[in-house]
C-alpha cells in the first residue's frame, strides 16, 4: 500500500510553528508599542531581539521539509535570505522612528546590519547555486507496465488489468497517491450471493489503489500507447485534476492527509469509522468506477450498480434491482415486486398481489379477495417463490432480464391445484 500522510504531518508541525512564533512576535511587537502602561522601554535590546529571534526562527521553519533534499535546502536558504532582509529593513525603519521621536536606538542592534546584510547576501546566493545545478528540479511521471492479472485486494474486492498495460503515477503535494491505467480494468466482489464481476473502461484513473509494475523505456511506451512520456503525463494530469466524480481536493487535517474526490472521503490517518485508513477509487470512463473502505464496496458500471458490506447486499442491473440481507430478499422489476422472509412471503404483479404468512394464503385479483388456510399449499408457494427469488437474485447479478412470464405461470399452477 502507498504510504501517504507522514510528509503531510511534518510539513504541518513546521507551519504550525511557523504560525505560534509569528504570533508571539506579534505579541512581542505589542508590548513595543503600549510599553508606557506595563512600565517597560520603548526601545529594550531584550525585546527587540527576542522579537527579532523569533521573526528568524518563524522563517526557518516555513521550509519545505516534504519536497525532497534539494528542494528542501533551497527552501531552507531562500527563507534565511528573506529573514534576514526583514530584520535588516526592521532595524532601519525603527531607527529612523527612533530619531524621529529623540529617542536612542540600541547600539548593540543596530551595529549587526553588515553581518546580517553579508548572511543575507551569502544565502541568498546559495539558494540560487541549489537552483542552478538542478537539484531542486521536480518529479516527473515515470511510466510503469502492469502485466495481466495483476491487481490489488481488500476484503473480497479485488482489481486486475485484463492485459500488461501501461500506467502512470499520480503526485499531489509530491506524494504518489494513485496512477492512472491505460488498459481496461475489471473487478470482481465476493458477496454473500456470490461472485460478482464488474468492467471499468480505459484509461481508469485510480486514488489509494497499490498497482504495482515495472519502469518500461520510452521507447516502448511509444510503441505500447502510441504518445511519448511527456505526452503521458499532461494526459494523466487532466485526468487527476478533474474526475467526474469531483476534483480531488486535498487539506491538512489534525491526523495528516485527507483527500475529498466529489462525495468519496479519503482519510488515511484518521482512527475514527467515519474515515477509515484504507480506500480505493478506481475511476473508469463515464460514470464507472469502484470505490472500497475494507467494509463496504460500492461500484457502478455498464448500467449496474453493486453495494455491498456487513453482511447486506444491493443490486441493480438496469430497470431489474434486487437487495439482500441474512432475513430478507427483495427482487423487483418494472412488472413485479417480490419479498421473502423467513416468515413471509410478499408477491406483487400486475395480475394480482399474493400474500403467504404462517398456513394463510392471500390472493388478491382485480374482482375478488381468498383466503385459504392450508399448510401444504403455503408452503408449496413458499419453496417455489423462495427458488424463484435465488433465481431472479442470479439474473440480476448475470445482468440477464428477470423472467417474468416464467414465476406467474408456475405460481398459477400450483395456485389451480387447490382452488
Amino acid at each position: 500500500m502507498i504510504e501517504i500522510g507522514r510528509d503531510s504531518r511534518i510539513a504541518l508541525a513546521t507551519r504550525r510553528t511557523a504560525t505560534t512564533l509569528g504570533g508571539i512576535s506579534a505579541i512581542l511587537a505589542l508590548v513595543w508599542l503600549i510599553r508606557g502602561p506595563l512600565g517597560l522601554q520603548q526601545y529594550s535590546a531584550s525585546i527587540l531581539l527576542a522579537g527579532m529571534g523569533l521573526f528568524f526562527l518563524g522563517r526557518g521553519f516555513r521550509t519545505e521539509t516534504n519536497s525532497g533534499p534539494g528542494r528542501a535546502v533551497a527552501s531552507l536558504l531562500w527563507n534565511l535570505t528573506a529573514a534576514f532582509v526583514g530584520i535588516i529593513l526592521s532595524i532601519w525603519i525603527l531607527g529612523w522612528v527612533a530619531s524621529l521621536q529623540s529617542d536612542v536606538y540600541p547600539t548593540v542592534i543596530s551595529s549587526r546590519v553588515p553581518i546580517l546584510a553579508v548572511g543575507a547576501i551569502t544565502a541568498g546566493l546559495g539558494a540560487y547555486a541549489v537552483q542552478r545545478l538542478g537539484l531542486t528540479r521536480r518529479w516527473t511521471a515515470t511510466p510503469f507496465v502492469v502485466l495481466e492479472g495483476k491487481g490489488p485486494t481488500m476484503e473480497g474486492t479485488k482489481l486486475t488489468v485484463k492485459q500488461d498495460t501501461v500506467g502512470m503515477p499520480i503526485r499531489r503535494e509530491r506524494r504518489t497517491i494513485g496512477c492512472v491505467l491505460l488498459g481496461e480494468v475489471s473487478g470482481s466482489f465476493k458477496t454473500p450471493m456470490g461472485m460478482v464481476s464488474a468492467s471499468l473502461p480505459p484509461p481508469v484513473t485510480t486514488v489509494g489503489v497499490p498497482f504495482q509494475g515495472r519502469t518500461i523505456s520510452s521507447e516502448d511506451v511509444v510503441k505500447m500507447t502510441g504518445k511519448s512520456p511527456s505526452q503521458l503525463a499532461g494526459d494523466v494530469s487532466s485526468r487527476a485534476d478533474d474526475l467526474d466524480v469531483g476534483r480531488i481536493r486535498l487539506r491538512d487535517g489534525c491526523m495528516g492527509d485527507r483527500w475529498k474526490i466529489g462525495p468519496l472521503i479519503f482519510d488515511w490517518d484518521a482512527d475514527g469509522e467515519h474515515h477509515p485508513k484504507e480506500r480505493w477509487l478506481a475511476k473508469g470512463v463515464g460514470t464507472a468506477y469502484v470505490t472500497t473502505n475494507g467494509q463496504r464496496a460500492t461500484a457502478k458500471w455498464n448500467g449496474s450498480v453493486l453495494s455491498f458490506g456487513d453482511g447486506s447486499m444491493e443490486l441493480s442491473a438496469g430497470s431489474d434491482s434486487f437487495s439482500y440481507t441474512p432475513t430478507e430478499v427483495k427482487t423487483a422489476s418494472p412488472l413485479h415486486s417480490l419479498r421473502v422472509t423467513q416468515d413471509k412471503i410478499t408477491l406483487d404483479v400486475r395480475k394480482f398481489t399474493l400474500k403467504v404468512s404462517g398456513d394463510a394464503v392471500v390472493l388478491r385479483t382485480e374482482s375478488k379477495t381468498s383466503r385459504t388456510e392450508s399448510k401444504v399449499l403455503a408452503n408449496d408457494l413458499r419453496s417455489l417463490l423462495t427458488e424463484t427469488a435465488k433465481k431472479q437474485v442470479k439474473d440480476v447479478m448475470e445482468g440477464s432480464p428477470i423472467d417474468i412470464g416464467e414465476m406467474l405461470n408456475t405460481t398459477e399452477e400450483v395456485l389451480a391445484k387447490y382452488d
